[in-house]
């Protein structure tokens, strides 16, 4: 496998920046704080009698306690961080690696994420309204889709020169891409629902019923009741932006990182686990994994991250426009 051009500051010679310490405590608290997230989650018997799976409203008061907690630390972390990253970089004491992605880029792309999530936490949390912008207005879109925003402003700042080591170059077979891509979607769209996601959801009788999903339809219907802009910016969003922010962080920096580690089974798996996880949709989650998997086989067989983003791109638009052709 060959990789081309870095990623984000990294590899030192003599002694570790340090901005690095920091920048692996803010990864503890990435995971700390997904583990949060899905601790909100309850699962309970619908008026079907199938499991229905909610996000409870209100929290128990030592979970908002530990949340706080994790959120003052994560702020003064993070000023750490930012402090110590501005000196690492004045006194060349950061470097690229213009061949892979390495163990440095994986710990910094989600250090500045969780950066971003502490300052949204604290802002939400003690000085805006959530949401702050109208549901189905521009700003409402960018602001729910405010985690991929800051992907590609990660990206942006990070890979800038150096894409190609995340995967954004020409794809291998080209033709062979475009039918095996073809072949994938169809498998989703037609056959994954009746073949895994249906007798899965039976067998555990779980309901499909998803939080995450009705948000975004109702995001879209808002949208098309405003007017014409705001629904193709939607559309574009949902569209186009998210599967590019996430397949340049689960493909693009993740999986090739994983990849390299531990080689191109366990390393698809992992990412296309973490990828499913994130969503925090226990409702959808095996879905969501089968379709990781699928992004995550095109990435590594066609060596290029187009593969995995136009077949994200055609899953996420053919999911808005029958969605909005439904309301």
């Amino acid at each position: 496998m060959q990789l081309q051009t870095g990623y984000y500051p990294q590899l030192y010679t003599e002694r570790p920046p340090r901005s690095r310490k920091w920048a692996i405590l803010l990864f503890i608290g990435y995971w700390l704080n997904l583990v949060f997230e899905l601790s909100m989650l309850r699962i309970a018997p619908g008026v079907d009698g199938r499991w229905v799976v909610s996000t409870v409203e209100e929290p128990p008061e030592w979970t908002i306690f530990l949340l706080m907690g994790s959120g003052m630390f994560s702020l003064a972390c993070a000023s750490m961080f930012v402090i110590t990253f501005l000196r690492d970089r004045r006194n060349r004491a950061l470097r690229r690696d213009g061949a892979r992605v390495t163990g440095e880029d994986f710990i910094y792309t989600l250090a500045w994420l969780h950066l971003f999530n502490t300052i949204m936490l604290w802002a939400y949390g003690m000085f805006l309204p959530f949401p702050f912008f109208p549901e189905g207005s521009i700003g409402g879109m960018l602001e729910s889709a405010s985690m991929q925003v800051t992907i590609l402003g990660i990206a942006l700042f990070g890979y800038f020169g150096r894409a190609g080591v995340i995967g954004f170059r020409r794809p291998a077979h080209p033709g062979k891409m475009i039918l095996t891509l073809l072949a994938i979607f169809l498998f989703i769209a037609v056959a994954l629902d009746s073949l895994l996601t249906s007798p899965i959801a039976d067998f555990f009788n779980m309901s499909l019923d998803s939080e995450r999903e009705e948000a975004i339809s109702q995001e879209l219907f808002s949208a098309k009741e405003q007017n014409l802009l705001n629904t193709v910016f939607s559309v574009a969003v949902i569209g186009m932006m998210v599967p590019i922010a996430e397949e340049i962080l689960f493909r693009g920096v993740i999986q090739s990182y994983l990849v390299q580690r531990w080689g191109a089974v366990l390393g698809i798996l992992a990412s296309s686990f973490w990828f499913a996880l994130i969503h925090i949709d226990l409702a959808l989650f095996v879905p969501l994994f089968v379709i990781g998997l699928g992004l995550g086989f095109m990435r590594h067989q066609f060596q290029s991250l187009w593969a995995p983003i136009l077949l994200h791109s055609m899953n996420n638009l053919f999911s808005v426009l029958l969605s909005l052709y439904s309301s």
